[in-house]
């Protein structure tokens, strides 16, 4: 088979592979935002029959004399290279996992959450530990799977989602951040003020996302803005990305930083280079990469006092009543309030990266098979004492309040502080360039904020490993060195 056969069956395979993964994506959406409860079965079997079939379809016996030409033939292209490169990598890893588990951790899944959906406003725990504890075993097996004898099955599942990465590696950096966030928590301590007590209609909240994203340059001709009981975004396919927010009739706050944050993912997702639609390098070549982009925008650019100076005059047209008496001073105090609290989407910026340490030692410790499920509602509780000095109410509150553990997505949690590391990295290689971020952002001038992003890190797709994309992008190694200089500057000077 010539070279230029073997590249058109790579490209109708990888679009295959993407349109499934599309259909997926499509289906968990209408999961989360508009499927009646009583769909929850069958769309976990609908889910299980397209992971089986995606899962099918990578290690299909042909493709492999394919990529082994390529690997060995991919010429001076970096792009179409590291296509190849990714795409062997993608198709080993599922080598080692069989259908029959693939689809049994997809039903897993789909059924947790749907019991999480119903657990978490009746704070019944022991449902969800029950439809929890088959999901972690069936993870384990995976994590085993693709460990190999004597492998660190941890690392398998981080492999996923940050390419790379090591427990080996996090554990020692995770130490260094939390020494280094010790002191600037106390220091830090009552910076800012809540707002009074008052009411946010949600409606009108939901004007204020579409705002803040026309702002920001999210295309709403190739998007969409909902709601879900926790915020995500995700692409289908070129032309179509789409993210969630949630809101609260008693916090205007939560809502924009969350709107910010899922932006951040969705502007991403809308500069990949589409050139190269439908293969393995329109993609971010981590969700460390990805969470860079979030976390930049929602905290080095929507945790600024130039933001809420913007947003003050939209936020009195938006909510008359509720801002009576209150200024841009009370909004920006209210958005850096920093005090030990017990949601992580809703954290400050100070303690966030705590509620990331929690969750990566917890799961470390289930995976390993050093913690049961049923112990771990107590351990949650526990590790809270411990690392923010307070302790749940309810588990709804507590180790229910996440859905990255129901949807089997262990080995995620680590990305958001990686993505935390690499944001302010970001930011300060922005201001070099750009000139001080908070004069753009006064006058919301982002188009500038959005094109450095754009030529740094979005158009690059996954052709670059992260730590050597963030590296080129920003001169310097991964470390948190910049992240805790931000953090003192912010909410210590």
């Amino acid at each position: 088979m010539s070279r230029d056969a073997d590249w058109t069956r790579f490209l109708q395979w990888s679009r295959t592979l993407t349109d499934l993964a599309g259909a997926s994506s499509l289906a968990g959406w209408d999961r989360e935002t508009g499927m009646p409860p009583a769909g929850g079965e069958g769309r976990a079997r609908m889910l299980g029959t397209l992971a089986a079939m995606h899962h099918r379809e990578v290690v299909r016996d042909d493709i492999g004399a394919v990529l082994a030409r390529l690997t060995e033939d991919s010429g001076d292209d970096e792009a179409r290279a590291a296509m190849v490169r990714l795409a062997v990598r993608d198709r080993e890893r599922a080598l080692r996992v069989p259908e029959s588990l693939v689809r049994a951790l997809s039903e897993a899944s789909s059924r947790c959450v749907m019991v999480w959906i119903e657990a978490r406003p009746a704070d019944d725990v022991g449902s969800w530990c029950d439809a929890l504890a088959p999901l972690v075993d069936l993870t384990r097996e995976r994590a085993h799977a693709l460990a190999g004898d004597g492998g660190e099955p941890y690392d398998a599942l981080l492999d996923e989602f940050e390419p790379g990465a090591t427990a080996a590696q996090l554990e020692p950096l995770f130490a260094e951040l939390r020494e280094g966030l010790a002191p600037i928590l106390e220091a830090a301590a009552g910076h800012g003020r809540p707002l009074p007590a008052s009411r946010w209609d949600r409606d009108a909240q939901m004007g204020i996302a579409h705002l803040i994203a026309d702002l920001v340059g999210f295309d709403r001709e190739s998007g969409a803005i909902a709601q879900s009981a926790h915020p995500f975004t995700c692409s289908p396919h070129v032309g179509d990305v789409r993210f969630t927010t949630r809101t609260r009739e008693d916090d205007p706050i939560g809502n924009v930083t969350a709107v910010m944050h899922e932006a951040g993912h969705a502007l991403y997702d809308q500069g990949m280079p589409a050139e190269h639609a439908g293969t393995p390098v329109h993609a971010a070549p981590s969700l460390g990469a990805h969470e860079s982009q979030s976390r930049f925008w929602e905290n080095h650019i929507g945790r600024t006092r130039a933001f809420w100076s913007l947003m003050t005059p939209h936020m009195r047209a938006a909510f008359p009543d509720a801002m009576t008496g209150l200024d841009d001073d009370a909004l920006y105090h209210a958005a850096t309030f920093v005090e030990p609290s017990l949601i992580r989407v809703e954290a400050d910026e100070v303690t966030y990266n705590l509620h990331v340490i929690l969750r990566f030692e917890l799961e470390l410790a289930l995976i390993r098979g050093d913690l049961a499920v049923a112990d771990l509602p107590d351990a949650w509780n526990e590790k809270m004492r411990e690392l923010l000095g307070i302790v749940p109410g309810t588990h709804t509150d507590g180790v229910m309040q996440d859905i990255h553990w129901p949807e089997g997505m262990f080995g995620y949690f680590p990305t958001y502080t990686v993505g935390s590391i690499y944001a302010a990295q970001l930011a300060e290689a922005a201001e070099q360039e750009l000139g001080p971020l908070a004069d753009l952002t006064r006058d919301g001038e982002f188009a500038g904020v959005l094109a450095f992003l754009r030529e740094r890190v979005h158009r690059h797709g996954a052709t670059l490993p992260a730590q050597e994309l963030i590296g080129r992008a920003t001169g310097l190694p991964q470390r948190p060195d910049e992240l805790l200089s931000h953090l003192r500057r912010a909410y210590t000077a």
